[in-house]
Formats: C-alpha cells, structure tokens, sequence
C-alpha cells in the first residue's frame, strides 16, 4: 500500500452566491488557488464543503469539476462520500471511483449513529464493493459518536481502508490508533489545525486542513517542516499559526474561513441555513490574527 499523500490536503470551502447558490466560478477560483499554492491533495464535498446543504447532483458536480482542474498537477483528489446511509454512501463512492478520484473520505454514520460492530459493517460494506483507497473520518463533536481503537484496529485490515481523518483533537486518542495500527498499512491524517505539529511529529503523515483554504502555500510549509525534522521552524510555524487556527473556528465551520477568504475577496461570505454569516467581532478577532501572522513574512 502506498500513502495517499504526505503534507496538507485542503479541505475545500464552497462558494455561495447571495442567493444560496453554488458559485461554481468562486468554487473554480479557490481550487485554482490551492493547487497553486502547492497542496498535496483536494478534499472536495468535506465538512466545509457544505455538504449536509448541497445536493448529491451538486456534489457530483464538483467532484467533477475538482479531477479535471488537477489533472496533470500530480495532486491526489479525495472526494467525500459520506452519508448516515450505507447505501448513499456506496452510491456516491461508486460515482467517485468512475469519475477519477483518488481517494475517497466516509465519514461515521449521523444521527440515526450504530455501533462499533456497524461501524465495521458500514465501512466494510462500501470497502467490498468499490476498489478505491478510504479515508474513514472521526469527527465526534458533529457526529456524537467515536470510533473505538478497536474498531479502527478492525477497519485498517482491510486492504482498500488505508487511512483516518482524525478530527477528535485528542493527541491521546491519535497516539493510541498509532500504537495499534503499527504494521498494518495504515496512516493517520489530523483533522485540526491546532495540533498539526504534535500529530505528524506522533506519525500521522499529514494534516486535512481547514487553514490551508486561507494560506495553503504557508501550510503546505509547515507541515512539511514537521515531516522532516525541521522542529524550529515547525515550532515557529506552529506559534505564528496558532491564533488563526483558533478564530478559524470561533464559529461553526465553514463561516469564518468563508469570512477570511472574502477579506482575501476570492469569494463572499455566503452560507446556507441554518448557517449564517459571523459577527464582526468574531471578524476582527480572525482578521487580527490573520494581520499579525502574515506579518511574519512567511
């Protein structure tokens, strides 16, 4: 098995136009944007993609439009095929494997939940049926359930599971997968921003970043310094970056890196309901922090 990238993955926002539509040219823009500043993979149809608003159609679509703009770039497309239903949730893989993708991210089932044994059974059931490499994604705080250490040990036997998006922003929880998944083909991606320098530096090979969708070149930078041993400049990175990453989620994900890249003027501030746009006090505290770091010149 070979690991699906090394580095940062932009976890990519969606534009919205005013009205609540997809601004599929905004959307062009930021990919463009990403592949420019050197990511190592595109994560289209994630969390800040909006997807729990967006329709399957519309995630086709920018699936779509994501493998053609990396075409030729040598940068891995992850597609989100996840669903709180097994058999969407094969639907939407089966489609991303037919369209090109490299990777695809699943999610833990929402809402309705399962248990540990249908953890197993649910990932296990998409795994069979299409031959793509599967990102599974914890992310408790929107999903009000975990993956045990157990079930990941389980799932990473299985040839075509070969990673997770750890999005517990729990360095114990990360350390105890490590241990347990030694030897067994399976890496380990950081789902947070705040923790990108103890996480790679534990053996997880990089980072899904909300972060890089503002400074992909600079995040791109920093992980990279952790997965060679650069620690001063991986610990100076990680100090400067620090309070962006915080007021990045002062609010619900994907509002205020929305308000970022519109102060940026790639795109406006747009998201759908029950989303909606930040306050201008959260603003200042993101735009502050922004102002301070890219005053370090990076």
């Amino acid at each position: 098995m070979s690991t699906i990238f090394e580095g940062s993955a932009v976890a990519l926002v969606l534009p919205m136009l005013d009205d609540g539509s997809i601004d599929y040219d905004g959307f062009k823009r930021q990919v463009q944007r990403m592949i420019d500043g050197g990511v190592q993979a595109l994560l289209v149809n994630g969390t800040t993609g909006e997807t729990p608003t967006i329709t399957i159609e519309e995630e086709f679509k920018l699936t779509e439009i994501t493998i053609e703009m990396a075409k030729g770039t040598g940068i891995k497309v992850i597609a989100g095929a996840g669903s709180n239903d097994t058999e969407t949730a094969l639907k939407k893989a089966k489609f991303n494997k037919e369209a090109g993708a490299d990777a695809i991210l699943v999610v833990t089932p929402y809402y309705n939940k399962t248990s540990q044994r249908g953890l197993i059974e649910h990932y296990t059931y998409i795994a069979d049926r299409v031959d793509i490499p599967m990102i599974v994604y914890n992310v408790p705080g929107r999903t009000g359930m975990n993956i045990a250490v157990d079930t990941v040990v389980e799932l990473a036997k299985h040839k075509n599971i070969q990673a997770m998006k750890d999005a517990t922003d729990n360095i114990n929880y990360a350390m105890d997968v490590l241990t347990h998944t030694q030897g067994l083909d399976f890496d380990l991606y950081s789902g947070c921003d705040d923790n990108i320098l103890p996480f790679i530096a534990a053996g997880g090979k990089g980072v899904i970043s909300v972060l890089s969708n503002v400074y992909p070149r600079e995040t791109e930078m920093f992980a990279q310094a952790c997965l060679k041993g650069d620690l001063k400049l991986a610990q100076e990175m990680a100090y400067a970056f620090n309070d962006v990453s915080k007021y990045l989620f002062v609010d619900v994900n994907p509002i205020m890196p929305k308000a970022a890249l519109a102060r940026l003027g790639v795109c406006g501030e747009m998201v759908r309901r029950p989303l909606i746009p930040t306050t201008d006090a959260n603003k200042q505290l993101l735009f502050n922090a922004m102002k301070r770091f890219e005053e370090k010149g990076y």
